[in-house]
């Protein structure tokens, strides 16, 4: 996936064994997710769990936290980014 998180490039890899992949501009990070009932779910060193409600149209995802806001990534295919 690929799109802007507050005004910054950013490109997520999702591996099958629960791994993502992080890159925010050039800095990369690794954590897990899962998939939590409706929810996928992300969890990254330091930081506490974090879940969203994931819709997807067409190539577009869109991800939206408890409070309601969301964001929009591309789909791509593969590892687009080779993260």
């Amino acid at each position: 996936m690929a799109g802007k998180l507050d005004g910054k490039e950013f490109a997520d890899f999702y591996s099958k064994d629960g791994v993502v992949k992080s890159m925010i501009d050039s800095q990369i990070v690794s954590g897990k997710w899962t998939l939590e009932g409706e929810k996928i779910c992300f969890k990254y060193p330091d930081e506490d769990k974090d879940c969203y409600a994931m819709e997807v149209v067409g190539s577009t995802a869109t991800f939206t936290d408890s409070k309601g806001t969301g964001i929009r990534a591309e789909i791509l295919p593969g590892n687009a980014k080779n993260l």
